[in-house]
């Protein structure tokens, strides 16, 4: 069967670069293509690195999940098998010049300054949340540069026009 994921927002964009930046999360998109794979096998296969490959994947809603008998598992327990969701890309985006280099901006920065930003953010947020224009203000960002980060963030989500921590 295949699905296909529809991208309209170009913030949109920076989850799915971030998706398939690597070689490693590359080759464990391929694997789970074609077949469930259990999460051993690609333990085993790419180690550490496959097994974020695959919780990035999870968390971005890329692949499917479902348990293992106990006689399929792992010492006789359990373990989580992986398939992709989607077979195909369908990106259809229009939207001014200044607004994808900002995106891309976003998406580009280094892990490092990624992770500092991230966490000038998160510490401002702190445990209540504010509202995401305040903090755009705050850090002298543009709402679009701010929605791009949190795109890419493992630590921040909004709710509804707030910004909280995950």
């Amino acid at each position: 069967m295949i699905r296909t994921k529809v991208v309209n927002d170009s913030t949109d964009l920076i989850p799915l670069m971030r998706a398939f930046d690597t070689s490693v999360k590359q080759e464990v998109f391929k694997e789970i293509q074609s077949d469930w794979r259990p999460l051993s096998e690609i333990k085993e296969k790419y180690g550490t690195s496959g097994q974020k490959a695959l919780e990035l994947f999870d968390q971005m809603k890329l692949v499917e999940t479902k348990w293992t008998t106990s006689e399929n598992g792992v010492d006789g327990k359990p373990q989580k098998t992986y398939r992709s969701y989607y077979s195909a890309f369908n990106i259809n985006i229009s939207c001014p010049v200044n607004e994808i280099s900002e995106i891309f901006t976003i998406a580009s920065l280094s892990n490092d300054e990624f992770a500092n930003l991230e966490q000038e953010i998160y510490d401002f947020v702190g445990s209540n949340g504010r509202f995401g224009n305040s903090v755009a203000e705050q850090f002298k960002l543009s709402t679009l540069a701010l929605k791009s980060i949190v795109k890419r963030s493992n630590k921040l989500k909004y709710q509804g026009l707030k910004l909280i921590q995950i």
